[in-house]
């Protein structure tokens, strides 16, 4: 972990946006070529550009069976001091399951280019930009879904407020509102008392938007999640003794979500491992709700052509015509 210095009068504001970066080598994503049970895995990194003109580093994991047949694809968000290291933890319960993984090291984050992260403002630009690439040069990945943890899952609920093919989400221990939660931390890890508190944070705002050019207060989930479509559905995850961010949290988010929701609480803190039964229910909703969708799809598909076939005469061609947390990365962290 890259340890950031901090001057003095940067000690209130530049950890939000400035915390120790994940540093990494690319042989701890493991091999280009490996098994995860009966099936063979192949990884592929590559960089794309985001709309900022960073370069971002990707990694797609895809079961070798499913590389010229249609196949959906998660794409995995990682928390604020982490990287894509951290979509590892996901591979063995989606890649046997013929769902593919793509990990990204966000804006700011791991070996990507960034001065600052924005606790998902600017990393759901990068994530619209990653499914523009893989749109474009994946042809057989069908649908896209977000697998986001603390951070990560913010950027999740961003992202689809801004592009509705993101149908599918896990939000892994989301925060509700950015002031609300550095509200809390101030009170319970500082004893700083609320009326010092909206003294300093005016000043920590003004700071952040000035020199990571972005306003805090536009991190306020509660809003953004009521605007997400009824159609889209969200797993959310909370571990019970997570003291960075708090059950309320999730909680609140699954009370104002409007769409297809359910919740799974479970033994741990905010960077422990997540239990087995309830990454494999995670993944038995992604699939089920994954299955809901191509049948949707098929549906209108059905419907438009229907409509289509009544209003113009097809011609007889012969063929058819022309989506600061500790890394979560370790199996037996505590």
């Amino acid at each position: 972990m890259r340890q950031p210095e901090y001057k003095c009068t940067e000690k209130l504001w530049k950890p939000i946006v400035r915390p120790p970066r994940h540093n990494y080598r690319l042989k701890d994503m493991g091999n280009e070529i490996f098994m995860i049970h009966d099936t063979v895995v192949k990884r592929i990194d590559f960089e794309i550009v985001n709309s900022l003109g960073l370069i971002l580093q990707c990694s797609l994991f895809e079961p070798v069976r499913m590389q010229d047949k249609p196949h959906a694809c998660m794409i995995y968000l990682h928390g604020n001091s982490s990287s894509r290291v951290e979509s590892l933890t996901i591979l063995e319960y989606l890649l046997p399951q013929n769902i593919a993984v793509c990990g990204i090291d966000l804006s700011g984050s791991g070996q990507s280019q960034g001065e600052y992260i924005s606790l998902g403002f600017y990393e759901s630009k990068d994530v619209n930009d990653l499914y523009n690439y893989l749109r474009s040069n994946k042809p057989f990945i069908t649908q896209i879904g977000l697998w986001g943890r603390s951070m990560g899952s913010v950027t999740a609920i961003l992202a689809a407020s801004f592009n509705s093919n993101f149908k599918i989400i896990v939000c892994d221990s989301p925060f509700s509102n950015l002031t609300h939660l550095c509200q809390e931390l101030a009170s319970n890890n500082y004893n700083i008392p609320g009326c010092c508190f909206n003294c300093f944070w005016c000043f920590v705002k003004s700071k952040i938007r000035k020199e990571a050019k972005f306003n805090i207060d536009d991190l306020n989930i509660i809003q953004i999640i009521q605007t997400l479509s009824t159609d889209v559905s969200i797993v959310f995850l909370s571990a019970k003794d997570d003291t960075l961010i708090r059950e309320k949290h999730p909680k609140i988010l699954l009370e104002k979500f409007r769409g297809i929701k359910e919740f799974f609480q479970f033994e741990g803190n905010h960077n422990s491992k997540r239990p087995i039964n309830v990454m494999k229910a995670t993944v038995s909703f992604l699939i089920a709700q994954m299955e809901k969708q191509e049948q949707n799809s098929t549906l209108r598909d059905t419907k438009i052509s229907s409509k289509f076939k009544d209003q113009i005469p097809l011609p007889d061609i012969g063929a058819p015509l022309l989506h600061s947390e500790k890394p979560y990365i370790s199996k037996t962290e505590k």
